[in-house]
């Protein structure tokens, strides 16, 4: 009785009572999560810290195929729309410059890969393009459509179904999951062909770059000479803007074209171009980067909806305006300003809007980073808010946190990841993370979800790897409640040490003229005192010859001076 052999047969009853649900606890896996971080939620108070030991970037998939990845560089990453475990990565050859020569004009096969986090080792859907993908975009109003700029400076666009971007997939794997199933896996990769190509004779001359949107409200004027905000807020996106290493900005009707996209005889062409031109040399503007400029108003208070930032091939930034009109005698000037402080005759590898501070850009160049203010540059002060040190290692990419104001992630060439955190420190960087071996080519934040309770980044390299990393909490959260108000203070005091500076320098440089001119004066004085001076003495020498030639004179002829 002492040992409890009396309630044996309660205990069995109790097992038999529980042991179905037991064993489907087991079964899903649901008694305990083994990878759940204990101290994840437990407060906000060491937010903003990147000095602690747990600032380590952890990652957490890596997708890479022999196929369709070996000897190629990840060259652009975007997040499929509405999901946080799908991701989509384009895919360019590592050749050398005279490899590059021998293969130029010729089409082959590169892909667009569709990753999943339920399958790391092999890609969700292949989209087929006739040449290298430098950069693609969803369109934000419908995103089952992706648009893609290639190498030979056309544009494709690739329709997608839920299946190709795994929305039917998720259905059928947690209804599966719910009915204790295994989940079926394809035995081959799908291939999606493109829907269309833009005409070769009217795209681009060299490789696309960039892609921006427009808003929804902008309507093109004059066939692009002109633009006003006549269509709804909440209406379809029309038109984006694309930039390529020829100089050539050009907008393209995206909603006409999908209005036309069955016709038989459809060809896509841009509804208006640009040529940036160097106004000294009058060669082209090689561009890497384009931004559209929001809220920007003139003298007179009217809204301006066609100018743009851009980079160039020389890391300088642009300002500009593609409905720039012609004088009588000169021809438009679509380049209004032009600020070469971050020049480095290297083409500027990132340039990126503040997500919290809208009139703040990053730019980032090889060896150091930029911000710039708008501000700055309507008043005509050609300076840059912030640079940053000079490092040792090469930057590749640069990206702002989407969470905190005052973080920015940097690549490097390194394969590391340099993390800047100005509520910290500005002098250098507050954290560096090793990421992969190989040169980190490319960087993108998973922007929609709940970024406050799991951050990703995915990171891409030279050797055609895409690693997804989760975000430690301290550089998720914000640092207190100030980190806000503490990062525009840091702007603000900046944009007065520029201002200063740029007064003292007006005002030296008035100093400097008046000083030159009062010296001038008296220069000119003394010159006109010193020739009288100089006259009076020559006088006098002429008056004692003429005297002593006449007393010469008088005293050879005999006769007594007067």
């Amino acid at each position: 009785a002492g040992m409890g052999y009396d309630k044996v047969d309660e205990l069995t009853e109790f097992l038999s009572a529980v042991s179905v649900s037991v064993e489907e606890a087991l079964q899903t896996n649901e008694t305990v999560d083994i990878f759940q971080e204990e101290f994840a939620h437990l407060g906000s108070e060491e937010a903003g810290d990147v000095s602690k030991a747990s600032s380590n970037l952890q990652e957490i998939r890596t997708f890479t195929d022999v196929g369709f990845t070996k000897g190629k560089r990840v060259e652009w990453i975007e997040w499929v729309p509405n999901s946080t475990d799908m991701l989509v990565s384009s895919y360019c050859e590592n050749s050398h410059f005279c490899d590059k020569l021998e293969n130029m004009g010729k089409a082959g096969n590169s892909s667009i890969l569709i990753w999943s986090f339920h399958d790391s080792l092999a890609p969700h859907a292949n989209l087929i393009a006739p040449w290298e993908v430098t950069v693609f975009r969803f369109y934000p109003t419908d995103q089952k459509y992706l648009i893609g700029g290639l190498a030979s400076g056309q544009l494709a666009v690739w329709k997608l179904s839920d299946a190709d971007l795994g929305y039917a997939l998720r259905e059928k794997q947690k209804a599966q999951h719910n009915n204790g199933g295994e989940v079926e896996k394809p035995s081959a990769v799908p291939s999606i062909p493109h829907k269309l190509l833009s005409v070769i004779d009217d795209s681009h001359k060299k490789a696309v770059v960039a892609i921006e949107f427009l808003p929804a409200p902008i309507e093109l004027e004059r066939r692009g000479r002109g633009a006003a905000e006549k269509n709804p807020k909440d209406g379809p996106v029309k038109y984006f803007l694309t930039i390529s290493g020829d100089g050539q900005v050009m907008i393209w009707d995206f909603l006409t074209l999908l209005e036309s996209m069955n016709d038989a005889d459809l060809q896509w062409r841009p509804v208006h171009r640009v040529q940036l031109q160097r106004q000294d040399s009058g060669t082209e503007m090689g561009c890497c980067h384009v931004l559209y400029c929001h809220d920007r108003f003139d003298e007179k208070g009217n809204k301006l909806l066609t100018n743009f930032f851009a980079s160039t091939e020389e890391g300088e930034l642009i300002y500009g305006d593609w409905a720039a009109q012609a004088g009588e005698d000169r021809k438009p000037e679509y380049v209004k300003q032009m600020f070469t402080v971050s020049k480095t005759f290297r083409p500027m590898l990132s340039l990126e809007r503040s997500p919290y501070f809208p009139e703040i850009l990053l730019g980032v160049t090889d060896w150091s980073f930029y911000l710039w203010k708008d501000d700055l540059w309507k008043d005509g002060i050609k300076e840059h808010l912030f640079q940053s040190s000079y490092t040792s290692t090469s930057f590749t990419r640069g990206v702002w946190s989407p969470t905190r104001p005052s973080v920015i992630f940097l690549g490097l060439v390194t394969g590391g990841v340099d993390i800047w955190d100005f509520s910290d420190q500005s002098h250098k960087a507050s954290l560096s993370a090793p990421v992969t071996s190989m040169p980190i080519s490319s960087m993108s934040f998973l922007k929609h979800g709940e970024n406050n309770s799991e951050q990703k980044l995915a990171i891409g390299d030279a050797g055609g790897n895409t690693h997804v990393h989760l975000i430690p909490k301290n550089l998720v959260r914000q640092a207190g409640n100030k980190e806000m108000e503490n990062m525009r203070k840091f702007l603000n005091r900046e944009e007065q040490r520029v201002r200063y500076f740029e007064e003292r320098r007006k005002a030296l440089g008035a100093l400097k003229e008046h000083m030159e001119k009062q010296a001038q004066m008296a220069a000119d004085e003394d010159a006109t005192t010193k020739t009288v001076v100089d006259q009076d003495k020559a006088d006098a020498a002429a008056e004692d010859l003429y005297q002593k030639l006449q007393a010469e004179c008088l005293e050879e002829l005999g006769l007594k001076p007067v």
